[in-house]
């Protein structure tokens, strides 16, 4: 099964046993991204951030995204510029000049050494030829008294990329050019730095080896770090390593959240509980937290001044390596869970499709970080709205069409449950009630045929791990399984795509992966079939696209042809080796002959998406899926250029 990746293996593993901007969505889990809070605009910026490693591709993603939030939700934003992807970076709010900087961090090969500015919403790389050296987990702030944005400490990789070297420097970056202050300061390691409004005082605080805490102030004048004494008895004292910080204004206090810390004494290892610590100029002290949040570390974490109230998004919980995607807001001594649900969260694996009766296109359920959704939403007139109906599908990787001739949308469940949506209530056939039914599986494909006026379910995976190539039709009464004969029966497969074809007036299917027989070898095929309500035939044209799985497709009903895009699929890499990469190529399909397109702009790779046409419109809308990560964006694709929706 290892050409599953993690996320799919949950699924695979469950079988077993009001209207807003599109771009307004949750960011995907990550660790190691940064975020600052614009004081001139109001709002954070959140950038870049690592996935878990994904057993799709073998690898993990170094992430590009800008994000923004407004207090209540995030926002994507979609820059001219960009730095590369990155995590565990540096980032700070430039009041003076009203900017962000953002500097270093590692794309996951090696450490960066670019510094890059955000305003007016968009990157801009400065050039500095004395920067830093690259690094990842250091610490920075700026310093509005003496114009400087203040870098210290970090680790490194040496050459042979055998050891992590501990840095202990000081750099200042006037806005042009980077100077090195000291070559070696305070021996702290995952070094925090902070500015005191209240105090005008730059503080830095790290751990030492038995990870006690240790605190500095620094003094301009003598460009030196000076001790503070802290209590000898460590529960007084904030756990520091991979935790954040930050400077309440409402409190006029800095504030540190989150971290681990497990001494030789284990009785005084750190909670895992989100506690957060004040400091008030002489002493440090535990803020009062009427409920708990989960403890997080590696963590983006900022102040929100006008809202006052602490984010923190992201970074994994306390001693484990799985990066979570939840925001959680501290304010008036609660912790709130922040989740935009008036716009689809992040997902793969969901039913989708077109209602040309009613001018919308639907979407249900999915997954998403190991959870299975249930919500349902309509895409109408550029929008996502969430639908609220009671009795709705409540299970793990659905399947969705729509039946022109009852007006009906189907979903499947995979344990061969239907639900009906008749666009006012739901109505439901449970699998127990029904004579006779496809067996429980997942990855399977599903389409309305209008020309056997009938909804066919074909292929996927049982709940032995036994790939299916049986074909089922559903007309709003019985299950009823098509027989044809071994030679006029496609492949058995999961995660293929399926369409109805109205030029050729039958369901047709290409791709996906499985076995030609029972204990024959994995496969990933490119081939093509084509079902006339008794049996399938395969169609051989002159070329097809490349072998792939997972890949999404719709039927544009303005010119009938079909569009496919993506997929997860072979490539050769750098070194000539043939490896599973998540794909984002364009082809189109006019029942004879496919063409690869040549969008003048792309989508970003993908698999297990969904997408439809938006009969309204008359475009096609792409939504979700995974590349090692989830995705919570749409777009649409006509004349050639894929557009994303974006406020």
């Amino acid at each position: 099964m290892s050409f599953l990746t993690l996320k799919r293996t949950a699924i695979l593993a469950c079988a077993i046993l009001a209207t807003q901007s599109l771009s307004a969505a949750d960011p995907a889990a990550r660790a190691g991204a940064r975020a600052v809070f614009n004081e001139a605009t109001g709002t954070a910026i959140l950038f870049g951030g690592a996935t878990s490693n994904d057993l799709g591709s073998g690898r993990n993603y170094a992430l590009d995204e800008t994000w923004e939030f407004d207090g209540t939700r995030w926002i994507r934003r979609y820059p001219e510029n960009s730095p590369a992807g990155r995590s565990s970076h540096v980032m700070a709010y430039d009041s003076n000049r009203e900017r962000i900087v953002l500097f270093g961090g590692t794309d996951g090969t090696k450490e960066l050494t670019d510094t890059w500015v955000y305003e007016d919403r968009n990157w801009r790389q400065v050039p500095t030829p004395n920067a830093p050296a690259g690094r990842v987990l250091s610490a920075m702030a700026f310093d509005p008294l003496r114009d400087r944005a203040v870098l210290f400490g970090g680790l490194r990789l040496s050459d042979d990329k055998k050891t992590q070297i501990k840095m202990f420097d000081m750099w200042e970056f006037d806005g042009t050019t980077w100077t090195r202050i000291m070559e070696t300061g305070p021996e702290v390691e995952t070094p925090l730095l902070v500015w005191d409004d209240a105090k005008d005082k730059l503080y830095l605080l790290g751990h030492v080896a038995d990870v006690a805490t240790r605190m500095y102030e620094y003094d301009p004048s003598a460009r030196a770090w000076n001790n503070i004494a802290l209590d000898a008895d460590r529960s007084k004292v904030p756990c520091i390593s991979d935790s954040s910080v930050a400077f309440n204004t409402e409190l006029q206090r800095i504030v540190v959240s989150g971290g681990v810390c497990v001494p030789a004494d284990t009785s005084k290892s750190s909670p895992t509980t989100e506690d957060i610590w004040s400091w008030d100029g002489e002493n440090w002290s535990k803020l009062e937290v009427t409920n708990a949040a989960v403890r997080s570390t590696n963590a983006a974490t900022f102040y929100d001044s006008v809202r006052k109230q602490l984010v923190i998004f992201g970074g994994f919980t306390a001693y484990t390596s799985t990066p979570r995607s939840t925001t959680t807001v501290h304010r008036d001594n609660v912790w709130h869970f922040v989740s935009d649900s008036s716009s689809p969260a992040a997902r793969s694996l969901f039913g989708i499709a077109s209602d040309p009766v009613n001018n919308v296109v639907w979407m249900i359920g999915g997954i998403n970080d190991n959870d299975f959704l249930t919500d349902f939403w309509k895409f109408e007139n550029g929008y996502w709205e969430r639908v609220t109906a009671e009795n709705g599908p409540d299970c793990a990787s659905p399947n969705a069409a729509f039946d022109t001739d009852r007006a009906r949308l189907v979903v499947v469940c995979a344990d061969a449950t239907v639900f009906e949506w008749d666009n006012a209530a739901w109505k439901k056939f449970a699998a127990t009630d029904l004579k006779t039914k496809p067996v429980n599986r997942s990855f399977s494909a599903m389409v309305y045929d209008k020309n056997i006026k009938k909804t066919v379910l074909f292929g996927g995976m049982d709940l032995q791990a036994d790939y299916q190539n049986k074909t089922w039709t559903w007309d709003g009464t019985i299950w009823t399984e098509v027989k044809p004969s071994n030679k006029n029966r496609a492949y058995a497969r999961g995660l293929t795509a399926m369409w109805y074809d109205p030029i050729l007036r039958r369901t047709v299917l290409y791709g996906g992966i499985g076995r030609k027989e029972r204990e024959g070898r994995l496969e990933r095929y490119n081939d093509m079939w084509s079902f006339d309500g008794s049996k399938w035939s395969e169609i051989k044209p002159s070329a097809v696209p490349p072998t792939r799985y997972g890949a999404q497709v719709a039927t544009d009903l303005r010119s009938n042809k079909t569009i496919l895009m993506g997929g997860l699929r072979l490539e050769l890499d750098e070194k000539g080796i043939n490896r599973q990469t998540y794909a984002n190529d364009t082809w189109e399909w006019d029942g004879t002959t496919w063409r690869q397109l040549q969008p003048l702009t792309e989508a970003p790779r993908r698999e297990n998406g969904g997408m439809a046409y938006d009969p309204a419109a008359g475009n096609i809308i792409l939504f979700g899926g995974w590349s090692g990560f989830f995705h919570s964006d749409t777009w649409k694709f006509r004349d050639n250029i894929w557009t994303v929706f974006a406020e």
